[in-house]
């Protein structure tokens, strides 16, 4: 089972010492992911206490393919920098001043936003971070089987979205942003930064137009899909949070380029 590689530093003694100890915390013990390679494997483990493990495995190449190594570190290790808070208010130093914007553009899929954004964006010279593309990259690694997506990719546009404000430069960020809690986070980043907070909610009056946008999309994203179910975007339309007066409502059925001025207006003053 073991390799007198893996025994010569430690004993297998010490090894069924471990091993016995561990067994408190996780018996029964509940594998709630697995990824296995040719000689390796990484297992994700829950202790008792309902947090996350992750034990990994590498065994020798020729048989018997004995345990080369084995370790155990938790799902975020504890030598890491914290991860970003849910509100800014107290998170350290703040950037120097600078005349900075956070702006979203929210909506559901088909309702124009990304169209609007990346016009937006390339018109001010702004970069555009869309949730799509990121969760798109993740597809090789597994991503379309991430239980936890939206999160990941709130977290990963939080991450960007800090990163240019920090560096003094002012960002766009598209995604439907249907969850209150990441609206006031993300408000709560650009009022640290001491950013200007814009946001643009786009809609498509129309049902018949909106589904025809979602369903005949070719957006050519890498590792993500183009169409989309309607029923679905109707399902999240009924139950979609209001931003209560601080957006700049458009209707993409309406004429592109007066929609845009009236946007690059609402971003610029």
């Amino acid at each position: 089972m073991l390799s007198p590689a893996f025994t010569s530093v430690v004993p297998a003694e010490r090894y069924v010492e471990v091993y016995r100890s561990r067994v408190v915390h996780y018996a029964p013990v509940v594998v709630v992911g697995l990824d296995v390679g040719e000689t390796t494997a990484r297992a994700r483990i829950r202790r008792r206490d309902g947090t996350i493990d992750v034990v990994s495995c590498v065994v020798e190449s020729a048989p018997p393919h004995r345990i080369a190594t084995t370790w155990l570190t938790g799902l975020v290790p504890t030598d890491l920098t914290p991860r970003l808070p849910a509100d800014f208010a107290d998170y350290g130093r703040p950037p120097a001043p600078a005349d900075t914007r956070l702006v979203v553009f929210s909506g559901l899929p088909g309702s124009g936003k990304s169209t609007l954004a990346d016009a937006a964006g390339a018109e001010l010279g702004i970069p555009v971070f869309a949730a799509d593309w990121l969760l798109g990259a993740l597809t090789p690694f597994g991503g379309r089987h991430i239980e936890a997506a939206l999160d990941v990719a709130e977290e990963m546009l939080t991450t960007l979205a800090l990163r240019q404000l920090v560096a003094g430069q002012s960002v766009v960020l598209d995604h439907p942003v249907e969850r209150v809690a990441t609206r006031n986070r993300w408000r709560s980043l650009a009022r640290w930064a001491g950013a200007e907070f814009r946001v643009v909610a786009c809609q498509c009056s129309d049902p018949e137009i909106h589904r025809a946008r979602l369903e005949g999309r070719t957006r050519g994203i890498p590792g993500w899909h183009d169409a989309s179910d309607w029923s679905d975007v109707q399902r999240r339309l009924a139950a979609f949070p209001s931003w209560q007066g601080e957006a700049l409502t458009v209707d993409t059925v309406q004429p592109r380029e007066p929609t845009l001025a009236a946007v690059l207006r609402h971003i610029t003053t």
